[in-house]
């Protein structure tokens, strides 16, 4: 099926979990599982469930019985969100948490993003949103972590999505879609 460059859209499904949920990571990781579940049928009728998921040659996710269909899932904090596209996507949410943001800037940002960070007026916003970019990025290429994040081509496309005070996400693909953000209440 050919698609229009134009009609490319990524869906980006959110959920905020209870402050008092006390759920643990694998607890979280279930509730992304649901929240695909949720954006599958919601955005592609897909129904039949548990979804058997494989993994890529970097551990990037995909839908075994629908290789037509790219997601992405991220949790932090009180947020899990989910990406589904019919190209492949990366998301990462993160919760804006107060942190040693100078040793991991140095660590993970080329010079040009380091430098951006060191004269940001709000150092807490340029570091997240440098950060959900870059792993928003890794997430739509596959690869993980698994290179030098100061050597990131950080090509594409991206686009940080609002999900309120004290929170950073970013969506990424190669080329600009529309993108489509819903949160979902009930699971």
């Amino acid at each position: 099926m050919q698609i229009n460059e134009n009609e490319r859209e990524v869906w980006v499904y959110s959920y905020r979990l209870p402050p008092d949920h006390g759920l643990k990571p694998k607890e979280i990781s279930g509730v992304g599982r649901k929240l695909l579940s949720f954006a599958l049928k919601n955005r592609f009728g897909i129904t039949g469930f548990p979804l058997e998921i494989g993994l890529g040659e970097y551990g990037k996710p995909y839908l075994a019985a629908h290789p037509g269909i790219e997601f992405n899932i991220s949790h932090s904090g009180l947020y899990v969100v989910v990406a589904v596209s019919d190209v492949p996507v990366g998301i990462d949410v993160e919760e804006v948490q107060d942190r040693d943001l100078h040793s991991i800037a140095r660590y993970a940002f080329s010079p040009d993003e380091l430098k951006r960070f060191e004269e940001s007026a709000n150092k807490a916003e340029t570091f997240f949103r440098t950060w959900v970019s870059k792993e928003a990025f890794v997430k739509w290429t596959g690869e993980g972590i698994t290179s030098d994040l100061k050597k990131l081509p950080m090509n594409g496309w991206h686009q940080f999505i609002d999900l309120g005070e004290g929170y950073c996400c970013a969506v990424q693909a190669e080329k600009p879609m529309a993108v489509k953000v819903e949160e979902v209440r009930n699971l």
